[in-house]
């Protein structure tokens, strides 16, 4: 609810309207709308402004309990900048106490919440003598507040003891109550999150952008199943969209999804559209209360970021049980949550400040992470800064490369042994903004030397290095037989996976002078008064000017071409290094880097495994293992770099074993990775 402003024998200004956004979802909730609708119907006023005016707005939210409610009324209350007293509860009813502060030259004046759990909820406004305010502009005002209480049916469900298996081996839906997590959130600021979060940067290099990518908190702890069907929900109503998978491992769930490209797909740099369908993952974490979204591209594949923005932004506030995301091109027409009693800020200062809000959602993120019994892991990749410093763009794009692409996206993945879908990719790439709760949140140059410090919230247990990942451009398919092929060769296997990339380049071409012929209009007089000499009539004439806009002479052209490329994944038979991390422990675990030497085939032994791919049999393969050193730890913490919660953490870091199935080769002077990392090999014997 945006304030009204009552005011002394004046009408007050009218409260913020609530904006039904539509675009290309339609994500507010049939029992939110609903009870918008019964709220308007059954508001009352009482009093007068000489003996006090009294508001009382109620409807029924099917399904809340007074505790619930009453929890998500005191963050509702709090985002819109209400003083928030102490909750009374007694029975099945309860009740809070709000304040509307004075401001400027009006006073303030008293509110009251009161929930039941049958799910009736109201507010009522009590004015002081002599405060008035337009009915309708406090009935606007307080049904929107209560329209933003949920219905909640797990509020009033019995807890369950355990969960038992679901078909396929997945948990089946739990029905226990959610649970309180710290730092909640209202439905507001949890799509205000998402917004924040939300990243459209385009790589430099590449010119284009692989993956979109968002992240929330959500107000209370929920079941997974619960969550992603009010995506399920969402997504019945738009033609465009398909599930394709789900899948659930205790209190994580996710879904696969196909959106149509044609919707959200802009004319590419050849300015020809890519319509094919984009692929997307919705993650749910009920522990720590957060969900994700990630959507991948094909190559030149550029969606329309505010268009994604709001369809992902849609399906978190469905996840989350948030508010609707305003339409593409309305977010800065009238922002939500505008007090009408706030000065103007200054653009650096909001700037400032979202980026304090984003801040605050990390801290948020990694509070609820220790709560829920969360691991931590820290661990160091490759620094691109200190490879390639002083490079420039073309450079990069050319003739650098081949290399600077493979270490971009280079990764190598730890497994769980207990739990096979929590997984860890390390990588730059493999950030929370690119990949989703799953990626690092932060990342650090310790020591300014070639290590980027990395660090992911993981389920606890023992981890196995099982596989890498990395993509080289400009490299043809191998030459390859399958005389030698066998379904399970000794060391483990590398697929690899054709793939069509852009790449941008310049040359230096001759371009002729250019001219503009611009019309000009000139006004003179046509007749005068004979008189008084002055001119009384008007005439116009237009002339043509070529003038030159652009000297002849050599210029920079930047052109693009298509080349072929290759995905490049290993999958080992036996794990090549593994660690173990407990619950609530932030583990400082040695870093291991692919390289351009990574994986040697065997050409023999080879096989056709599909239309685009070709999978042989490793003859070695070896990775650098880059040491941690505690000072870098310590130096990060110190940094104010990162949020203090995590700056708390890394206060607490030790570092784990590793144990290495492999033998440590000799280094060779005047490599770029002599005095950081240990190559590391394995061999067929």
């Amino acid at each position: 609810m945006s304030k009204t402003k009552p005011s002394t024998g004046n009408r007050g200004r009218g409260a913020l309207r609530t904006l039904t956004s539509l675009g290309v979802l339609c994500l507010a909730p049939f029992a939110t709308a609903h009870a918008a609708d019964t709220c308007e119907s059954s508001f009352q006023t009482s009093g007068s402004m000489f003996t006090g005016k009294t508001f009382e707005a109620k409807t029924v939210v099917a399904g809340a309990s007074a505790r619930g409610a009453i929890g998500q009324m005191k963050s509702i209350a709090a985002a819109e900048g209400f003083d928030v007293g102490l909750d009374t509860l007694s029975g099945s009813q309860g009740t809070l106490p709000m304040e509307q502060k004075a401001q400027g030259n009006s006073r303030g004046f008293p509110l009251e919440f009161v929930a039941n759990d049958q799910g009736e909820v109201s507010i009522k406004a009590s004015l002081p003598a002599g405060m008035s305010a337009r009915e309708k502009d406090m009935r606007t005002s307080m049904c929107g507040m209560l329209a933003k209480v949920k219905p909640r049916a797990a509020d009033a469900a019995p807890a369950v003891a355990a969960t038992p298996a679901g078909p396929g081996g997945g948990s089946a839906a739990p029905t226990g109550a959610p649970v309180v997590l710290p730092k909640p959130f209202s439905p507001e600021q949890s799509t205000e999150l998402c917004a924040l979060n939300f990243n459209d940067d385009l790589n430099a290099v590449a010119g284009t952008k692989a993956n979109y990518a968002t992240w929330t908190l959500t107000s209370s702890g929920e079941n997974a199943h619960q969550a992603l069907a009010r995506v399920r929900a969402l997504l019945a109503k738009d033609s465009n969209t398909k599930v394709v998978g789900e899948d659930y491992h205790g209190a994580r769930g996710g879904l696969d999804i196909f959106l149509g490209g044609a919707v959200y797909v802009r004319t590419t740099v050849m300015d020809l559209p890519d319509p094919r369908p984009l692929s997307v993952r919705v993650e749910f974490d009920g522990d720590m209360g957060a969900t994700s979204f990630v959507m991948r591209t094909y190559p030149k594949q550029q969606p329309l970021a505010d268009r994604v923005q709001f369809t992902a932004c849609s399906m978190l506030a469905a996840a989350a049980a948030g508010a609707a995301p305003p339409a593409p091109g309305e977010a800065g027409k009238a922002p939500r949550l505008r007090n009408p009693f706030k000065k103007a800020v200054d653009p650096m200062e909001e700037a400032k400040a979202r980026g304090q809000r984003r801040q605050d959602g990390v801290d948020a993120l990694y509070q609820r992470a220790m709560h829920a019994g969360k691991a931590f892991v820290v661990t160091p990749t490759l620094f691109m800064h200190s490879k390639y410093k002083g490079l420039g763009l073309d450079e990069l794009r050319e003739d650098k490369l081949v290399n600077y692409w493979l270490d971009q996206t280079e990764y190598v993945q730890w497994q769980n042994t207990t739990d096979r879908s929590s997984v860890i990719r390390v990588g730059n790439n493999e950030t929370i903004a690119e990949r989703g709760l799953a990626g690092y949140t932060y990342g650090y140059p310790g020591g300014g030397g070639k290590s980027n410090y990395l660090i992911f919230i993981v389920e606890p247990g023992t981890y196995e290095l099982t596989s890498t990942h990395a993509e080289m451009r400009r490299a043809p398919m191998p030459d390859m037989s399958s005389k030698a092929w066998s379904d399970r060769p000794a060391l483990g296997k590398v697929s690899f996976t054709a793939t069509t990339d852009t790449e941008y380049y310049k040359s230096t071409e001759w371009q002729n002078a250019k001219f503009d012929t611009r019309t000009y209009t000139e006004t003179y007089c046509q007749l005068v008064h004979m008189a008084s000499g002055g001119c009384v009539g008007y005439g116009t004439t237009t002339r043509k000017v070529t003038e030159q806009v652009a000297a002849a002479g050599y210029v920079d052209v930047r052109h693009d071409r298509q080349v072929g490329g290759l995905l490049v994944d290993t999958e080992l038979a036996k794990p090549f290094a593994s660690f173990h991390v407990g619950k609530g422990e932030v583990a400082v675990v040695d870093g291991f880097v692919v390289d351009g030497t990574t994986a040697s085939i065997d050409p023999d032994a080879c096989k056709q495994t599909a239309d685009d791919v070709a999978t042989c049999a490793l003859r070695s393969f070896n990775l650098l293992r880059v040491p941690t050193h505690k000072e870098h730890v310590t130096e990060w913490q110190n940094s104010g770099w990162v949020a203090p919660t995590v700056a708390t953490l890394l206060g607490t870091a030790k570092a784990v074993p590793v144990t290495v199935n492999a033998t440590t080769l000799p280094e060779k002077p005047g490599t770029f990775e002599a005095a950081w990392g240990h190559r590391t090999a394995l061999k067929n014997k």
